[in-house]
């Protein structure tokens, strides 16, 4: 089974923390406004981790190392108060808890802000580095700007056609090239996708006002397949033909006339 997308007020989905699929509890935000004209600091693990506990009884103390824990962890965490009762609820602004790593997500309406990495979205591991940038690059914005991901995701097509000895300047031209080299199927209607999807006049890097979330998360999928097909593969077939014992290697070549 594949990742499962975030979905507002899902039970369970691939944390966007950790990448399980695990179970969510959902919880209000309220508005507790600060007294005495105090305003909002930035609390970092490093600052407080030393402080003193010797004053604190025994359950603060327990209640502050659970705390820091937390925060050691995830820096969007919370912090115990004596019960305070409030009229106000945020609307539109809630937040996730993971059951696998206690890590919060903070939504807006129904999109993720927090955190604005979708982890469940990784690059394949063989992918070249220079492509690799953009694609992180494409999951970093997808929540926040999917017509930005997707644009940066066409523009690593046009660079995985490069690196496979095209001219990466017309889509079509290099699918066409890559069949005449042996292109399988599945990979071909692939790229396929890529050029047609959302709108055929749409060039590598350039936005289409249609893409959605979904067109991205598809292009991201159709991205890694065809690393794994057209890079991976052919050089993990490479590697095992290559650690064949000599004899058998001298065997295939004078079958094959080489």
């Amino acid at each position: 089974m594949g990742p499962v997308e975030p979905k507002l007020g899902a039970e369970s989905f691939s944390c966007p923390h950790c990448g399980a699929l695990a179970h969510q509890h959902w919880f209000q935000l309220g508005v507790l406004q600060y007294k005495d004209k105090g305003r909002p600091l930035k609390v970092e693990y490093s600052k407080v981790a030393s402080a003193s506990t010797s004053e604190m009884d025994e359950a603060a103390s327990k209640r502050w190392k659970a705390f820091l824990a937390r925060l050691k962890k995830n820096v969007v965490t919370y912090w115990y108060m004596s019960y305070q009762t409030t009229d106000w609820v945020f609307v539109n602004l809630c937040v996730s808890e993971c059951f696998s790593c206690k890590g919060y997500a903070v939504w807006v309406e129904d999109r993720v802000v927090y955190p604005v990495k979708d982890t469940f979205i990784t690059a394949h591991e063989s992918m070249p580095a220079e492509i690799k940038t953009d694609f992180e690059e494409a999951v970093a914005i997808v929540n926040t700007s999917p017509r930005g991901a997707a644009a940066l995701l066409r523009l690593c097509v046009q660079k995985l056609m490069k690196h496979l000895g095209e001219s990466g300047e017309n889509l079509n031209d290099d699918i066409a090239a890559q069949v005449r080299k042996g292109l399988e199927v599945e990979v071909q209607q692939a790229l396929d996708i890529v050029r047609v999807i959302g709108n055929n006049a749409v060039h590598p890097g350039q936005i289409d006002l249609r893409d959605d979330k979904a067109t991205a998360i598809t292009l991201f999928d159709i991205v890694n397949m065809i690393v794994e097909r057209r890079i991976a593969s052919p050089e993990k077939f490479k590697t095992l033909f290559a650690g064949l014992p000599e004899g058998t290697l001298n065997a295939i070549q004078k079958r094959d006339g080489k």
